[in-house]
């Protein structure tokens, strides 16, 4: 079996050669054509030593034993400025767990066939892979002070996926220079400061993580809700950073097609059968839903 294997990977290479392609040629090829909508995904990558460790989850018993090389796009969400919405901008639109992963799917089965013998994992999200980093690595954008990856058009509106495979790849170069314009902006408008300057989050004072808690809220966490606006999550720090100025809209069209900007009592239960937040349950949003409904209705 071992045989068959290595004779599947020098028939390839020497395949690849012949015709005077190189792997890393081959596989951006493959992400322009697989990992596209209106336009090309942004994709980049690096070595899978250079994130380690791997973050301790269930997920990492999928990584290919002998793993070389991490394949890391980027999914811009970026639908417009929806002025009206009530909802964080991440959650206007269909689960990216779902959008992402059948992209990422797509370009695995394509990868296996053209790399015979070699193995492909994706990840999305709940991932042992540290995103940001390997995003950061890949050259797909600077390091924001918020822990956000930077991307020079779509800013920090993207979610990440990554596919982890035993293929030896030559990485790309990280962006220079490596960090955010360190503005501290989004450190000053974070409204309990909840973001610190180290780039940690104090959750307990953090909007978006008072959204997601389930059960009966303090006082003070329903005020919290309250004076955001939001029924889930919080982009404050999103909405105040520089890189965030005039971002591109997405090029993922399910993200366009599904884009909700509002949610109330009418719509949630429809929304929660394909929206990311639907894990937290329907008893959590009805509650914030009215919470941010009194607010509204003292003004």
């Amino acid at each position: 079996m071992q045989m068959e294997k290595r004779c599947d990977k020098v028939n390839w290479i020497s395949k690849g050669r012949k015709n005077g392609m190189e792997k890393e040629k081959i596989i951006r090829q493959m992400a322009r054509r697989l990992l596209a909508g209106a336009q090309p995904f942004p994709f980049g990558i690096c070595r899978f030593e250079q994130v380690q460790p791997c973050l301790p989850c269930r997920a990492m018993q999928r990584i290919p034993q002998g793993a070389q090389s991490v394949l890391v796009c980027l999914f811009p969400y970026y639908t417009g400025a929806h002025c009206e919405r009530n909802i964080s901008r991440y959650a206007m639109v269909t689960d990216y767990h779902q959008i992402a992963g059948e992209y990422l799917e797509r370009m695995c089965r394509a990868l296996r066939e053209r790399f015979p013998g070699y193995q492909f994992e994706h990840f999305t999200d709940n991932s042992p892979i540290r995103e940001v980093t390997a995003a950061f690595l890949a050259g797909l954008g600077r390091l924001g002070k918020n822990g956000l990856l930077l991307h020079p058009q779509y800013g920090s509106y993207i979610f990440i996926g990554e596919i982890v495979t035993d293929l030896d790849l030559q990485a790309d170069q990280p962006l220079v220079p490596p960090g955010c314009p360190n503005c501290g902006k989004c450190v000053r408008a974070c409204p309990q400061g909840a973001l610190q300057e180290d780039g940690s989050v104090y959750l307990e004072r953090c909007r978006s993580h008072i959204t997601q808690k389930k059960g009966e809220l303090s006082d003070w966490e329903r005020q919290q809700i309250r004076q955001g606006g939001l029924v889930w999550g919080c982009d404050i720090c999103n909405d105040v950073c520089p890189c965030n100025r005039q971002p591109q809209l997405t090029p993922v069209p399910e993200f366009l097609q599904s884009a909700v900007a509002v949610m109330d009592e009418q719509n949630a239960q429809q929304l929660l059968k394909t929206r990311a937040y639907n894990y937290r349950g329907r008893n959590t949003i009805l509650r914030n839903i009215k919470i941010v409904q009194e607010e509204k209705d003292e003004q």
